[in-house]
């Protein structure tokens, strides 16, 4: 987004910014599913922007930088990117990180915050987290403050500041470490990963998606995520091969040129339908039966508020641990060593009319939180009507309100 169009707000409009990165993918896909909830429950009545201060203005430059190296550094040096994130995760090393950001991102996130306005701010990046308070001090500007947590499990100590008013998190491991990070409970309110709001709607029966999708209604439906960072997309398409059951393969590239033409070069025995990009994930999501793809915090979650069980085939150091320890224990899916035990765990779930991938769905249902981001939105609204209310006393009675809204997991 320019941020010379962020001004425009019709007046009577509740103004909300919704902070995000394009370091990975999860964090803009949360923010706009963020978005959407606030558009599908209030209509004309919120103008929500999502920004991204470190490409958005001219203010960040040096970040600019650090965000495109992003993907190609994790890709391409796992182990040192592993050893960065060992070493910096305290809340010693943090802290230095935090007032470094803060440093770099000040005049950024001050040109972003006054230009649209906003009655209320949600983060889903941590490394906004205490820039934006500092940004919100020195312009003199008082509103709700909060921050969406990406990850299950082995969240960066980065994430903690005690900026935000609250903190929304993936789950009760996350709200573990926030406390042992030094939050303070009132502020933690366990809501899942905001995924795309559509994910609350009734669904057809699976025959009937796949009708309209276009493939074989009636065969067990294999879904398979790729995107720049995923590895084994192709070996694992190939290995499918030896799997001794019907089925049909949606492969999606995410984007990815040559993993598109590498999987447009197959020629198996079996149906496989490749895309190079879908833009409408939710509803492939819901006509599958399992998902295969990486360890990441967004696709995890579509994943599991689809109710799929999911096939890990790679992983991430650092916060990707966690999420594949997350799905594992709640037995939600599988992580195979390899491809063949790839393809004995697939033939394990569909044998015997599919008894044991129903149970690991079961799971995966249980764990999907398909209300998230709707359950994000409705705080945000209800924030900035505190603070109409009681301009001075509103962020402390707000954190009081949620504070006593049960968690559930």
């Amino acid at each position: 987004m320019n941020i010379s169009n962020i001004s425009d707000t019709v007046n009577g409009q509740k103004r909300i910014l919704i902070l995000t990165s394009d370091a990975g993918f999860g964090h803009r896909r949360s923010a706009e599913s963020v978005e959407k909830a606030l558009i599908k429950h209030y209509g004309d009545q919120v103008d929500a922007r999502v920004v991204n201060p470190i490409t958005d203005t001219d203010k960040a430059l040096l970040l600019n930088n650090v965000e495109k190296s992003y993907n190609t550094g994790i890709k391409n040096t796992p182990a040192l990117y592993r050893l960065g994130y060992q070493l910096s995760d305290n809340r010693q090393v943090s802290k230095m990180m935090d007032g470094a950001l803060t440093l770099a991102l000040t005049s950024s996130l001050k040109e972003v915050i006054s230009t649209f306005k906003p009655q209320a701010i949600l983060n889903t990046n941590p490394m906004f987290n205490s820039g934006v308070g500092f940004a919100l001090d020195q312009l003199k500007m008082h509103m709700p403050y909060f921050t969406v947590v990406t990850d299950f499990a082995d969240v960066h100590a980065l994430w903690f500041s005690n900026e935000p008013d609250v903190y929304f998190l993936a789950s009760d491991w996350v709200r573990v470490r926030a406390l042992e990070n030094e939050m303070k409970p009132q502020k933690l309110i366990v809501s899942g990963i905001p995924v795309d709001p559509i994910y609350e709607e009734p669904v057809a029966s699976k025959a009937k998606l796949r009708k309209k999708l276009r493939i074989e209604p009636n065969l067990p439906t294999l879904l398979i995520v790729g995107g720049e960072r995923v590895k084994n997309v192709v070996e694992t398409v190939e290995a499918l091969e030896n799997l001794e059951h019907d089925f049909q393969v949606v492969a999606v590239a995410g984007g990815n040129d040559r993993l598109f033409l590498d999987l447009v070069k197959l020629k198996p025995k079996f149906p496989l339908h490749v895309h190079h990009f879908l833009s409408n994930m939710p509803e492939w999501l819901r006509a599958a039966d399992v998902l295969i793809s990486k360890a990441g915090g967004l696709i995890i979650s579509e994943g599991l508020a689809a109710g799929l069980p999911i096939l890990i085939i790679h992983y991430l150091p650092g916060q990707e641990e966690g999420n594949v320890r997350y799905v594992l224990s709640h037995q939600a899916g599988a992580l195979p060593a390899n491809t063949g035990e790839a393809v004995a765990t697939l033939d394990y779930w569909l044998e015997n009319d599919g008894y044991a991938l129903k149970l690991a769905a079961q799971a995966a249902k249980y764990l999907g939180r398909p209300h998230a981001a709707s359950e994000v939105a409705q705080a945000l609204w209800e924030s900035i009507d505190d603070q109409t209310q009681s301009p001075t006393s509103a962020n402390a009675d707000f954190v009081e309100s949620v504070a006593e809204t049960p968690d559930e997991e």
